[in-house]
């Protein structure tokens, strides 16, 4: 058994189907060359000669790998790759007469996984569509697993945002587990809920202390920031709080204000 058959039959397994190619190609003897040899692979092959065929063909098909021609006479083949790579999960074969560095680097750019030149040898083709098959489906099934895995997780397992309730003086973990806050650190806290992930300058921080923000030897907001963990560590909650050295303090995860 050939090499190139044990590498199809690998592809084949991951789904229990055959490997399935759109070739765009507008040369006809060409198209019809490499997708009769294709077939002799085992290879599922349909074949266009356009931009046009491509698109209506991939309406109503299921493709594991694009092979496709640069110069078509619609369209560049360089689109039609953007295109596969910003919508579909398939592999991408560039297969053209263009050798060029720019065009190659053009193709890599455009969300090719190959770029072959022709004239190309049938043996490293099939090879090269069973290694890429094999990559895109196993890919494919990854992320199946991974969002079947979350709509399996109970509703109570979700995760559930922070919440600072303004009113009552109190930040409320996703556990439901209630910390009394300070006027001060419900302060803090509230605009750290503000800015939505992103980094609090720390001289703005500084200033809900009394601070003045030209003043760097200050040590009140450190040790506001570690009279809030000690509250949370006590009522049995990790603060999610990041502080960057010199810079600010940021909140890890969904803090919601009420």
């Amino acid at each position: 058994m050939t090499t190139t058959v044990l590498s199809l039959q690998a592809a084949k397994s991951s789904s229990d189907r055959a490997v399935r190619v759109i070739l765009v190609e507008d040369d006809h003897d060409l198209r019809q060359g490499i997708a009769d040899y294709l077939r002799l692979q085992a290879i599922e092959v349909t074949d266009v000669a356009s931009g046009a065929g491509f698109y209506t063909t991939l309406m109503d098909g299921d493709f594991d790998i694009a092979i496709l021609d640069v110069n078509l006479p619609d369209v560049s083949g360089f689109e039609l790759a953007r295109v596969i790579s910003s919508s579909k999960p398939m592999g991408v074969i560039m297969l053209t007469a263009r050798t060029g560095r720019e065009d190659r680097i053009k193709g890599y750019e455009q969300g090719a996984d190959l770029y072959l030149t022709k004239p190309v040898d049938g043996e490293e083709l099939a090879l090269a569509i069973a290694n890429l098959a094999r990559r895109v489906r196993s890919a494919a099934l990854s992320a199946k697993a991974m969002a079947d895995s979350k709509d399996r997780i109970p509703e109570h397992a979700q995760e559930r945002p922070w919440l600072l309730d303004l009113q009552r003086h109190r930040l409320v973990s996703p556990e439901g587990v209630p910390i009394l806050l300070s006027g001060r650190e419900a302060m803090l806290v509230e605009q750290l809920a503000r800015a939505a992930g992103a980094t609090v300058p720390r001289n703005v921080l500084d200033t809900l202390f009394g601070n003045s923000s030209s003043d760097p030897e200050s040590r009140r907001l450190d040790a506001a920031l570690r009279r809030l963990r000690m509250k949370a560590r006590a009522a049995g909650a990790d603060l999610p709080l990041h502080v960057v050295h010199a810079v600010g303090v940021r909140f890890i995860g969904a803090l919601n204000v009420a």
